[in-house]
């Protein structure tokens, strides 16, 4: 096992046990550790799971096999601070050395099927800081010649190694890790799913945690645990989309709320698939390839039909009139509880088993088949530690002063003092701006230049993938965050969503950024507006707010204020 992790029963046995599936004398690396350990709980406690886990078959690339690579192609002097293009460039030109071709070669006559590529340095998945989502995972097919597969290999493992070097990931060890040295290990597991039509594909993919440390009501408790759901690969759960959230004892709570158009609003439609043609990850919304509904058979215990004319949400064989203009198909997961008990029945034991050997929080990975009710265990890694603030205090004159933010969800506890500078992004301004990107890009300099800790406020969602529903920083970006404020414009797309299991908010806990979404025009929550149409724009949408400035976040009331000094 690695010694990155810091596992109460820490068991030697572990590597010798997995050597047939291990190749190279160096470390596996953090998530091919959690892996094997994993594997161990759930032979431990086999009376308990019964065989209801599975793990993927899934072979380990050490990290001296990187190494290797590296001095073959002469690819040592590249350094945190060599250009991001020229270090494409060169592991694009590399070459794999022959002892590691065999290697490679000896998997593939083991593999038949298509394949999930993962990164699995020495820092990853560690106690103190997992590097969620700052080096590749990718897919393959795994088909055609002999030739073919292990160019789709090559190019795999080549694209793992160069996200070392990549901008978020040197930016995150050079806050978390300055002094560690990295390198990288690979696993090469079997991509859980199956072939509809060209594509390939899970059911449900998810993530889950033991703790909720987000939680967007007090009627949930850390302890409660909370599972993220999406239809297809979970290339969709890890990032700032949409999904179905579940607090594990009470799966009828959602942070949206039980009106129809909010769900409705905040349901999956876009899904991401393998194309085994051309070997690339494609995304699909529901409602422009609804064939994908007739592929399989229990659609209806996560798919359903929202009625924009009734504003109602109905099952998809029960509404008459599904060829409605006004109706579309979105993933609510409704059914999915009582249809699937067993489920979480399995969630809740591998998070109390879990904890019990590793002796703290959980984050664990997983597909899961609805036909045949086969669950995948993909990942498993401690959840990495977060510093709870102590019992916040609000003054109780707190309303009286001149507040420019306030909210009610999502919060945790955490106090700010005289921070100096506030940057926002305009959300009028942004929407009609062109490249939303280079928004984005300005952030990033001014996070890079401000040098004190600042509050970030802005439309939507921060980190998003879809630059329409918010700006699309990356980590890097905003990484001297104090706090991050999500504006809802009402009425309008520009909405937060509550996504806590993304990497977004595994970044946030360990930077102890505090995090508010603000709903303007709801009942506890404020924008005040007319504050922020003060000043003038230093770049395009972006200003810069220069004062005392203060933020107050309660998560036990869920209740939080940001305060200005000046009026």
């Amino acid at each position: 096992m690695s010694e990155t992790l810091l596992y109460k029963n820490y068991n030697p046995r572990l590597r010798r046990k997995n050597e047939n599936r291990i190749f190279g004398k160096e470390n596996i690396g953090g998530k091919a550790s959690g892996l094997c350990f994993a594997e161990e709980v759930l032979e431990k406690y086999n009376d308990v799971f019964k065989q209801s886990v599975k793990i993927p078959e899934s072979f380990f690339i050490a990290t001296d096999y990187y190494q290797m690579f590296l001095d073959y192609n002469n690819l040592n002097d590249i350094t945190e601070d060599t250009p991001y293009e020229e270090v494409e460039m060169r592991f694009r030109e590399a070459k794999f050395p022959p002892e590691y071709i065999k290697v490679l070669i000896e998997i593939l006559n083991k593999m038949y099927y298509p394949l999930a590529v993962r990164s699995s340095s020495l820092l990853e998945d560690n106690a103190k800081y997992s590097f969620a989502g700052k080096y590749y995972t990718t897919f393959i097919p795994n088909k055609g010649t002999d030739r073919e597969r292990l160019k789709q290999l090559e190019k795999a493992i080549k694209e793992i190694y160069v996200s070392v070097y990549g901008p978020d990931a040197v930016a995150y060890r050079r806050k978390h890790a300055p002094d560690q040295k990295e390198l990288m290990g690979v696993i090469v597991q079997q991509l859980i799913g199956a072939q509809k039509g060209v594509y390939f594909y899970p059911e449900v993919s998810g993530v889950g945690f033991s703790r909720n440390y987000r939680r967007w009501t007090d009627r949930i408790k850390i302890e409660d645990g909370v599972v993220r759901l999406v239809f297809g690969l979970g290339t969709k759960c890890t990032g700032r989309g949409y999904a179905r959230i579940f607090s594990l004892t009470n799966l009828r709570l959602r942070p949206e709320g039980n009106n129809p158009k909010e769900i409705a609003k905040n349901s999956q439609e876009a899904f991401d698939v393998l194309n085994l043609i051309t070997g690339e990850v494609e995304t699909y919304n529901i409602n422009e390839a609804p064939q994908f509904l007739t592929y399989h058979d229990k659609i209806g215990d996560i798919a359903q039909i929202y009625s924009k004319r009734e504003n109602a949400i109905f099952d998809i064989n029960v509404l008459n009139n599904s060829n409605d203009v006004l109706n579309k198909y979105i993933f609510t997961f409704e059914n999915f509880p009582r249809r699937h008990r067993g489920f979480f029945n399995i969630i809740s034991n591998l998070f109390k088993y879990f904890e019990e050997e590793m002796g703290m929080a959980v984050d664990i990975e997983f597909t899961y088949d609805l036909k045949k009710g086969e669950f995948y265990l993909l990942q498993t890694r401690p959840l990495s530690s977060y510093e709870s603030f102590r019992k916040v205090h609000i003054p109780k004159d707190i309303e009286k002063k001149c507040v420019l933010l306030k909210g009610d969800r999502m919060l945790t506890n955490g106090i700010l003092k005289n921070v100096k500078y506030i940057v926002y992004v305009d959300h009028e301004v942004y929407s009609l701006y062109k490249d939303k990107h280079e928004i984005a890009r300005i952030i990033g300099r001014l996070n890079k230049s401000i040098g004190d800790r600042y509050i970030l406020v802005g439309p939507g969602r921060w980190g998003s993938s879809n630059p329409y529903l918010g700006v699309p920083v990356i980590y890097n970006e905003i990484s001297n965050a104090a706090m991050i404020v999500e504006i809802g414009i009402k009425n309008g797309d520009f909405m937060p969503e509550l996504s806590y299991g993304t990497h977004f908010f595994a970044d946030l806990d360990i930077d102890n950024i505090l995090y508010m979404p603000v709903f303007d025009g709801y009942e506890n929550n404020i924008f005040n507006e007319e504050w922020f149409k003060r000043g003038t724009y230093i770049d395009t949408a972006v200003k810069i707010f220069e004062g005392r400035f203060d933020a107050y976040l309660d998560g036990d009331k869920m209740i939080g204020y940001v305060i200005s000094h000046e009026k």
